[in-house]
C-alpha cells in the first residue's frame, strides 16, 4: 500500500489498472504512435514510408492479390510467398510501415541466407537520420495474404535477418472485427553480421482475432534485412503431469517448453521496453534441466512485466475457495520494485487479486516466500509470478504452489474459559476508520472520505452514531475530511477531533503524500453535532491526541500541508477550547512518525512505545521517555525489531500504577516483510527502565493487532495481518499480567487489517469493526466478542454510585456480590491501532457487605479529568457492568 500513508487503489497493488492475466506488452509512449500508424497503413490510408519519412502520398499500396493468382502456402505453413520471391517493387502479399523522424531507402535484394529457396530474396530497410519511429516489412492485408489464425490458439515464427543496428524487435499486429490493432514486441534482437533466424511465440491468442500480421521493426539507423518469413501453429501439448506430494504447479522448473516455458505465460502492461527470453541461469540444488525466464525492462514509465502460469487446461494451479496456500518463488532481480502478484479464476474469468508482498533486489538467488490465505468463494484457479515494475532485470524459476496443511480443528472452546465471538446481523453504513466510545453508551464511528478518493473529490464525507442497545444509526453531518485525524475524549466528555486530510496523493506522487489538515472540531454528544475551534498551529495528518493530568491535550506527529513529517507539537488548552500558538508550547521539533502510540505516566512524563504506523520505526533504540514541559527526549532499551512495529499494538498493562506498558507484533508497510509476533514489557517504575521480551503472541507474526483492557485486568489480542493489508491472520489470545501468559482462544470469524479497530463496551463486551485490504474494499460486518466472565455465572453489581468524584476523594458504594476488587477505565476512542489514553485505574476498595469505599488516586496524571468507567470484580474474576463517573 502501501509507504506511510493511506495506499490509494491499485497499490503497488496497482494492478487495478492491470487489464488482466494476459495484460499486453505494450510499448513505450512512441510506440503507442507506431500502433496507429502501422495500423493506419495496413487498412491502406494515406500514410506511408518515403525517403524522408512519413509522407500524405503513398510510395505503394499494399498490393491487391486476386484470389485465383494466390499460391496456398505449404501445409501447416500460413505465410504466403516467405521467401519474398514473387512481386515487383514489394513482394507480393508484403508491404512496408512504419513512422516516426527518420531517413528509410527500402528495395529488394539478392542476398539470401544458404539453403533458401529458389529464387528467394530478401528485403533491406536502410534508416538514417534517425529520431523517432521504427521501419518494417509486414504481411498486406490483402485477400490471402495476412495469415489466418484462431483465437486461443499459439503460434511459431520465424524469420531470418542481418541488421548492423541492435534497435530490432519482433512485433505482431491482430485484425479483429474492430480491424487491425497492435499486439505485442516479442522479443528484441541483437546486431548480426551473418544471417541469423529469429523465432518466437505469439501465446493464446485472445478472442476475436482471426488474422496477424508480424515483422522485424528497426528503431534506429542502420540497415536490416529480412526474408523468410514463416507462420505454424504450435501443435498441442500435454502438460507434463502435476509433479505430486501437494505440489501444484505445472513445469515449476521451466524445464519444458520452447521460446516460452510449458504452462507459463509472460504477462504485463503499460509503457516500457521489454525483452525476454528463456536461461539457463537458476540455482545450485534446482531439478535436472531447469531453466529460469528473464525479463528486461528499460525506458520504464509504467507498468510491468510478470511471468505466470497460463490458462492452458491443466496448467493454472486449481485450488479450493476458503483454503490456504504458500507459493515460492526462486528469484534475481537488480530492481528494488519487485512485487509477489497473484491473480484468481472464477467464473467470470481471470481478475487481479492481491499483491502479497513486496521483494528487495538480490545478485544471487533468493526464494521468495508468501502465503495466499483464505481464497474468497468461488476461486477455482490461481496464478502467481512476480511483476517488475521499473527498469531492470528479473529472473524466475522454481515456482511451486502447495496447500497449507490445515491442523485438525479444534475441539470446540467452553465460553466460560473462552469466550465467545458474534457477527451482527447489523452492518456499518459507513467505512468506521475512528471510533470513540461516548459516555452515554453510543459510539461515534467517524469514516471522512474513508480512503476513498472519489469521496474526497466528491466532498462527500461521513460520519454516524451507533448505539449498540437499539442497532440504530444516527448520520451525523461532517464538515470537513476527518479521515485520518487524530482525537480523544476531553473533560467534559466530548470528543476532540484534529487534523485529517487536506488532500489525497496527486497523481504519480505515492501512497504516502496525503496533505494534512488544521481544522479541528469538537463532537457533542449532547446535541450530536460538530462544532468548529480555532485551528490547530501547524497541519497534521494521522496525529496522536494524549490528554494531560489537567485535561489540556498534547497533539504531534503525522504529516503536513506538504505531505512531509511535521516536527511541530501542538497543546490543545481545555479550558478555552482552544489550540495555543506555537510559541506557546514547547518544541523538540522531533518527528514523532505518524499515529504514536505515546502514553501519560504517573509522573507527567510521557512514554512512547515505539509503536506507529508506516514504516520503520524512529532512529536510535526506537522507543523514548519525554518530558514534554522541558522539551528533552531520552532513549529506551531493549525494544527488539523495532523496525517491525508498524501497525504494532501497544497498551498499560494491570493497573495504570504499576507503569508497566507491553507491545505486541507489527510489521513494516514498507518492506513488507512478514510481520512478528514479539511481545516486550517495560516496567516504568524502575529507576533505569528498559523493555525486557514477554510471552511471544501466540500462532504467526501479525501488525493490525487490536489490543483491549478488559476490566478482569487480562488484555484482549485480537485481528492481524502478515503482510501490508494483506494475509489475515485469525488468531486471538488473552494476556494475564499477573501469570505473564497468554491464552488462544478462538478468533473473530471476520478477518480484519487495515483500519479496523475494537472498543470495550459498558456490559463488558468488545466491539469489533472494519478491515480496508489491498483491494481498497471495505468490510462492513461488526464482531462481537463476549469474554469468558460474561459466562461464568452471576456478575457483581453496582447498586449506588456518585456520579462525580475529585482526585483523592473517598466514594460509597452500593455493591451485590462477592466483590474484592474495584477499577475505573478510560472510555476508549481507537483507530489505527492507536489508543494512547487507554487505562484501567486501581481503586482501593475498604469495607464489607453491600457498602464499600473506594479510594480515588489524588495524582491527575494517573487519572486525567473526563469520564470514566466504574466497575467492581468478585472473587472469580467476574466484573459487574460499568456505571459511569466523572473525575474532575
Amino acid at each position: 500500500m502501501g509507504r506511510g500513508g493511506e495506499p490509494v487503489p491499485a497499490p503497488h497493488g496497482g494492478r487495478a489498472q492491470n487489464p488482466g492475466l494476459r495484460g499486453p506488452y505494450r510499448r513505450n509512449a512512441g510506440a503507442s504512435r507506431s500502433v496507429w500508424l502501422a495500423a493506419s497503413v495496413i487498412s491502406g490510408s494515406a500514410v506511408a514510408l518515403t525517403s524522408t519519412g512519413v509522407s500524405g502520398a503513398l510510395a505503394f499500396m499494399p498490393p491487391v492479390v486476386p484470389a485465383a493468382e494466390t499460391t496456398a502456402a505449404q501445409a501447416e505453413e500460413l505465410v504466403v510467398n516467405g521467401s519474398l520471391a514473387e512481386g515487383e517493387g514489394a513482394p507480393r502479399c508484403f508491404f512496408s510501415a512504419g513512422w516516426g523522424e527518420r531517413t528509410v531507402q527500402e528495395g529488394l535484394s539478392t542476398d539470401v541466407p544458404a539453403g533458401s529457396a529458389a529464387g528467394a530474396r530478401s528485403y533491406s530497410l536502410k534508416v538514417s537520420g534517425y529520431a523517432s519511429g521504427d521501419a518494417k516489412l509486414l504481411q498486406a492485408e490483402a485477400a490471402g495474404c495476412a495469415p489466418t489464425v484462431a483465437a486461443g490458439q499459439s503460434y511459431d515464427l520465424s524469420v531470418d535477418y542481418k541488421s548492423t543496428s541492435d534497435r530490432n524487435s519482433v512485433t505482431v499486429f491482430v485484425h479483429t472485427a474492430e480491424g487491425w490493432r497492435y499486439h505485442t514486441d516479442l522479443k528484441m534482437l541483437p546486431a548480426s553480421a551473418e544471417w541469423t533466424t529469429a523465432q518466437a511465440r505469439i501465446e493464446n491468442l485472445p478472442a476475436g482475432v482471426d488474422r496477424v500480421s508480424f515483422g522485424i521493426s528497426l528503431s534506429g539507423d542502420g540497415e536490416l534485412k529480412t526474408t523468410n518469413y514463416s507462420l505454424q501453429p504450435v501443435q498441442a501439448e500435454t502438460p507434463p503431469p502435476s509433479p505430486g506430494d501437494g505440489e501444484l504447479v505445472v513445469n515449476g522448473a521451466l524445464a519444458t517448453g520452447d521460446g516460452v516455458p510449458t504452462c507459463f505465460l509472460p504477462a504485463g502492461w503499460g509503457d516500457r521496453t521489454l525483452q525476454q527470453e528463456l536461461d539457463t541461469d537458476v540455482p545450485a540444488g534446482s531439478p535436472t534441466g531447469a531453466r529460469s525466464y528473464s525479463l528486461q525492462v528499460s525506458g520504464y514509465a509504467s507498468g510491468d512485466a510478470k511471468l505466470l502460469q497460463a490458462e492452458t487446461e491443466g496448467c493454472a494451479p486449481t485450488v479450493a475457495a476458503g483454503q490456504s496456500y504458500d507459493l515460492s518463488v526462486d528469484y534475481k532481480s537488480t530492481s528494488d520494485r519487485n512485487s509477489v502478484t497473484v491473480f484468481v479464476h472464477t467464473a467470470e474469468g481471470w481478475k487481479y487479486h492481491t499483491d502479497l508482498k513486496m521483494l528487495p533486489p538480490s545478485a544471487e538467488w533468493t526464494t521468495a516466500q508468501a502465503r495466499i490465505e483464505n481464497l474468497p468463494a468461488g476461486v477455482d484457479r490461481v496464478s502467481f509470478g512476480i511483476s517488475l515494475s521499473g527498469d531492470g532485470e528479473l529472473k524466475t524459476t522454481n515456482y511451486s504452489l502447495q496447500p497449507v496443511e490445515t491442523e485438525p480443528a479444534p475441539l470446540p472452546q467452553s465460553p466460560e474459559l473462552a469466550g465467545q465471538w458474534d457477527v451482527l446481523e447489523t452492518e456499518l453504513p459507513i467505512r468506521a476508520i475512528h471510533t470513540t466510545l461516548l459516555h452515554d453508551g453510543r459510539l461515534l464511528l467517524i469514516a471522512g472520505s474513508g480512503n476513498d478518493g472519489n469521496q474526497f473529490a466528491a466532498g462527500t464525507f461521513r460520519a454516524v452514531v451507533w448505539d449498540p442497545d437499539t442497532n440504530e444509526f444516527t448520520e451525523i453531518p461532517v464538515p470537513y475530511d476527518m479521515f485520518c485525524a487524530g482525537h480523544v475524549t476531553l473533560p467534559d466528555g466530548k470528543v476532540l477531533l484534529a487534523g485529517g486530510t487536506m488532500a489525497f496523493p496527486e497523481e504519480d506522487a505515492g501512497p504516502n503524500t496525503f496533505k494534512g489538515s488544521k481544522q479541528s472540531y469538537y463532537f457533542d454528544p449532547a446535541d450530536n453535532t460538530f462544532h468548529k475551534i480555532s485551528d490547530m498551529a501547524g497541519a497534521h495528518w494521522y496525529p496522536s491526541l494524549t490528554k494531560l493530568g489537567n485535561g489540556d491535550i498534547w497533539a504531534a506527529g503525522g504529516l503536513d500541508e506538504k505531505a512531509e513529517g511535521t516536527v511541530l507539537t501542538e497543546m490543545f488548552d481545555s479550558s478555552s477550547m482552544s489550540w495555543l500558538p506555537q510559541n506557546s508550547v514547547p518544541q523538540t521539533w522531533s518527528y514523532w512518525g505518524t499515529y504514536p502510540h505515546m502514553y501519560l505516566l504517573d509522573d507527567g512524563k510521557m512514554f512512547y512505545s515505539g509503536g506507529h504506523t508506516f514504516g520503520n520505526g524512529l532512529p536510535g533504540t526506537g522507543a523514548s521517555l519525554y518530558d514534554w514541559q522541558k522539551a528533552a527526549i531520552w532513549d529506551v532499551p531493549g525494544l527488539r525489531e523495532k523496525d517491525l512495529r508498524d501497525q504494532a499494538g501497544s497498551v498499560f498493562i494491570g493497573p495504570a500504577q504499576d507503569q508497566r506498558v507491553m507491545i505486541v507484533g507489527g510489521g513494516n508497510t514498507d518492506t513488507n516483510l512478514p510481520a512478528t509476533n514479539l511481545v516486550d514489557i517495560i516496567d516504568l517504575n524502575q529507576e533505569s527502565p528498559a523493555y525486557e521480551p514477554g510471552p511471544d503472541l501466540p500462532g504467526p507474526g501479525k501488525a493490525y493487532v487490536n489490543l483491549v483492557n478488559l476490566p478482569d485486568r487480562t488484555v484482549l489480542a485480537a485481528n492481524g495481518a502478515q503482510y501490508n493489508r494483506s494475509g489475515d491472520v485469525l488468531t486471538a489470545a488473552l494476556y494475564d499480567p499477573e501469570a505473564n501468559s497468554w491464552t488462544s482462544i478462538d478468533p473473530d470469524p471476520v478477518g480484519r487489517n487495515y483500519h479496523s479497530s475494537s472498543i470495550l463496551l459498558p456490559d463488558g463486551r468488545v466491539a469489533v469493526f472494519g478491515s480496508n485490504p489491498a483491494d481498497n474494499s471495505f468490510d462492513f460486518r461488526i464482531s462481537v466478542y463476549s469474554p469468558p466472565y460474561l459466562f461464568q455465572g452471576d456478575r457483581p453489581q453496582i447498586l449506588q454510585t456518585p456520579e462525580s468524584a475529585g482526585h483523592g476523594d473517598v466514594l460509597e458504594l452500593g455493591v451485590g456480590g462477592e466483590v474484592v476488587s474495584a477499577s475505573l477505565m478510560a472510555p476508549m476512542s481507537a483507530t489505527h491501532q492507536t489508543d494512547t489514553n487507554a487505562r484501567l485505574v486501581d481503586l482501593p476498595l475498604a469495607g464489607e457487605g453491600s457498602t464499600r469505599t473506594v479510594q480515588v488516586p489524588d495524582n491527575p496524571n494517573l487519572l486525567p479529568p473526563g469520564p470514566y468507567m466504574l466497575t467492581v470484580l468478585d472473587a472469580k474474576g467476574v466484573p459487574s457492568e460499568a456505571k459511569w463517573v466523572w473525575i474532575s
